[in-house]
Formats: C-alpha cells, sequence, structure tokens
C-alpha cells in the first residue's frame, strides 16, 4: 500500500468524529493540562520566591560573615575596609557595595492618608551604585549636607507593610509610585529603649529596592559614615559579578574570607523545592496518562473488532501486515496530537484563569509585577512530546492483533 493511500485511510476514517473520539481524548487532555497547570504554578511560584530573596539584578552575590553559635554564644568575625579589599581582589569581581547600620537606635515618624504612624526601626546605610539601577532618579540618592536626607525602601519592608499593617489598618496598599516623593521625619540616637541625645531628619522616598534585604529605611552610605557617632561595621557585602565570572570558584574565594551567602543558598534550597515539586506534578500527571493508556488500548481493541470487514478488505488489495499496523499507529498519533495540542491549551488558559483569581485576592501593591504562573518552555515541549507516544503505545498490541487476521477468513464471514 502506498503510504499516501495509508495516511488519507488514517486520516479520513469516518469513525473518527470528535463526539467518538471524545473518551479517549478526555485521559490526555486532562493528564497534560494538570501537567500544565502544575509545573507552571510551581515554576512561578519559585522564580517569584528567588527573585524576592536575591533581587531582580543579574549577577549579584550578597555575602555576609560565617558566623557559629554554641548556646548563647556567637562567633564569627566582622566585615571592614579589608574584607572590601579582599573580595574586590577575588577573579570575577567588577565591584564591591557595602551596607551597614546606624551604630544607635532611630525612630521614624510618618504621616500619609490621615493615618499617623510612629516606629522604633533599624536604619540602614547603601553605597549609592548598589541600587542606582532601580530608581527612578538615581541622581537624588546622594550624600547631602541639607536637612533632607534621600531614602530607598527595601521591597520586603513595602510588601510586609502590604500584606499585614494595611490588611488590618485604614492605610491604604502602598506601591512605590506613591511614596516616591513622600516625606517623613526621623531622630536618631534614640529610640523607645533607649533614650539618648537625639538628631532630628527630615527625609524624602527617592526609591524602592529589593536590593537591600530585610532592612530598614535606607540612606547613602557616604551620608552615614559622616553622620555616625560610633565605627561601622558591614553586615552585608553585594558582589556584582562580571559577564564571564565563575559563581562556584568565587564562592569558594569567599568561604576562604570567612564568609557565606545565604540569599544563594535560600535560593538553591528554592530551586531543589522546585525542581520536587515538578517530579511530582509530573508522577501525577503520568499517573493520568497511564490510565488514559489503558483505556485507549481498550478503545483501539474494540475498533479493530468493528473494523474487521475493512482490514480484510485492505488486505485483499494488498496491504500488509506492516502497513495495517502503520494505519493503526497513525491514527494513535494523531489522536495523542490532538490530545497534546488541547491538553496544552486547556492547561494554559485554566493556569492563566487561575493565577489571576489568586492575584485578585492579593493586596494590589503586593501582586503588582507578580508572574504567578509562569509554564517553562521545557515542560510545554515535553507535554506535546510524550502525550503522543502514549496512545500509540497504547495501540501497538491491538495493530498487531489487526494485522494478523487472516483476510480471506475475514471476508468468508469465520
Amino acid at each position: 500500500m502506498k503510504r499516501a493511500s495509508l495516511l488519507q485511510l488514517a486520516f479520513s476514517d469516518p469513525r473518527e468524529s470528535l463526539r467518538k473520539t471524545w473518551p479517549l481524548l478526555f485521559g490526555l487532555v486532562f493528564g497534560i493540562a494538570t501537567w500544565v497547570v502544575l509545573t507552571g504554578f510551581t515554576h512561578g511560584a519559585s522564580e517569584w520566591l528567588r527573585e524576592r530573596v536575591g533581587g531582580t539584578l543579574p549577577n549579584r552575590v550578597r555575602v555576609s560573615p560565617s558566623r557559629s553559635s554554641f548556646g548563647p554564644l556567637a562567633l564569627g568575625s566582622n566585615m571592614n575596609e579589608q574584607t572590601v579589599t579582599d573580595c574586590k581582589k577575588i577573579p570575577g569581581v567588577e565591584a564591591v557595595y557595602r551596607q551597614a547600620h546606624y551604630p544607635g537606635p532611630a525612630r521614624m515618624y510618618a504621616h500619609f492618608h490621615t493615618q499617623n504612624m510612629v516606629t522604633d526601626m533599624i536604619l540602614d546605610g547603601v553605597d549609592e551604585a548598589q541600587v542606582a539601577e532601580q530608581l527612578p532618579d538615581p541622581s537624588k540618592f546622594v550624600d547631602s549636607t541639607t536637612s533632607m536626607v534621600p531614602v530607598v525602601i527595601p521591597r520586603i519592608m513595602l510588601d510586609v507593610l502590604n500584606a499585614g499593617i494595611s490588611s488590618h489598618t485604614t492605610l491604604p496598599n502602598l506601591s512605590e509610585q506613591a511614596l516616591v516623593g513622600q516625606v517623613f521625619q526621623m531622630t536618631v540616637g534614640v529610640s523607645s529603649f533607649a533614650p539618648g541625645e537625639a538628631t532630628n531628619l527630615n527625609c524624602t522616598i527617592v526609591g524602592v529596592s529589593d536590593q537591600l534585604g530585610p532592612n530598614g529605611p535606607t540612606v547613602p552610605m557616604a551620608w552615614l559614615l559622616r553622620n555616625a557617632k560610633r565605627p561601622v561595621e558591614y553586615h552585608t557585602l553585594t558582589l556584582k559579578l562580571s559577564p564571564n565570572a565563575n559563581l562556584d570558584a568565587v564562592l569558594r574565594e569567599t568561604e576562604k574570607l570567612h564568609l557565606v551567602a545565604p540569599d544563594l543558598e535560600t535560593a538553591r534550597k528554592i530551586g531543589q523545592a522546585s525542581m520536587l515539586a515538578q517530579a511530582l506534578a509530573a508522577a501525577f500527571a503520568l499517573a493520568i496518562l497511564l490510565v488514559a493508556g489503558v483505556g485507549i488500548a481498550s478503545g483501539f481493541t474494540v475498533k479493530v473488532q468493528v473494523e474487521q470487514a475493512d482490514i480484510g478488505l485492505y488486505r485483499s488489495l494488498g496491504a500488509s501486515r506492516r502497513d495495517i499496523i502503520s494505519l493503526y499507529l497513525v491514527r494513535a498519533l494523531w489522536l495523542g496530537i490532538r490530545g497534546a495540542t488541547l491538553g496544552v491549551i486547556l492547561g494554559l488558559v485554566v493556569g492563566q484563569v487561575g493565577a489571576t483569581l489568586i492575584l485578585s485576592l492579593l493586596p494590589k501593591a503586593l501582586a503588582e509585577g507578580v508572574t504567578l504562573f509562569a509554564p517553562s518552555f521545557v515542560n510545554l515541549m515535553l507535554a506535546m512530546l510524550v502525550t503522543p507516544a502514549v496512545p500509540v503505545v497504547a495501540a501497538w498490541i491491538p495493530a498487531r492483533q489487526a494485522a494478523s487476521l487472516e483476510p480471506g477468513r475475514i471476508l468468508r464471514g469465520h
């Protein structure tokens, strides 16, 4: 039988209407849609968490001193300018940005939308270049001798405010655009638990950054060093790596300086958890496809029995056993392609609708810019490649049975 005739028989079967093939398609569509939805949410959530931990700027590694605890005793070294110099000598490190706490207590007084807030806080300082790429106007975040001090708010501080405080008070959800330009008062040198000589400051918010970690409002490092009453110790250094830097080699060098990268370790754990979750999603989807394969095998067995007269006619017209096997396998492959396509489309639609619904339940400022459902291209390609194989494997035995039928006996009605 010519290949063109074989394909025409495979794709023009009058019994292959959608209504009749839907029971066989359902398991494939449901299994692949489940795979797309679960892996899409897993991948999207892990990427969102990694950004929240490590920030959105590429080639950045935050390091801090390695410490060991023995009960109440904590052992470890502090970072100073010598540490900064040593880090700059590491191959692949383009720049080193410092971050330090103000060596003393601080208190913030804020007024926003008829709401007053007074809270003790940690005042931080950071090198201007570390956050410059994320500020609307980097020229505003510089040391100034005027009474107005520029301040950058950590992204995580904004998230906590929107998820916690705003949801339990009349304070509205805050966005980066709403914060920029706001003015508040701050006192340094005194807090609720540490009375002392206070210095009053007027501060203006110039931007929000995810490069600062879980700290308080952050001022330029030069301002902090100039106004600190006691020596300043750095709690975090951010290494900016060159495009061709070897991350593992950089980390080995930082370990020699007794430094660790907790954010990177957390990101790796998030990645491992994501891979495990995707593996579980794959196992669940494969279980559904396995059940679907059993149903497809039963369906093709019935199909062979119903089409015995057709098979006898094909064989009498010159079709070989191989042609009959190919006929049913091509039909099974076409069934798998349709199931994969419909499953991927359904999974993308359900996943996007579900993500939109979930984000609509979150505070607007917290959900802004979040991509919760992000199926990877690799997972989608795996779905398109694996699914057609399921009906082909399931139809193999029925196809062999069809090929083993004797045309003479079929046409005689035996």
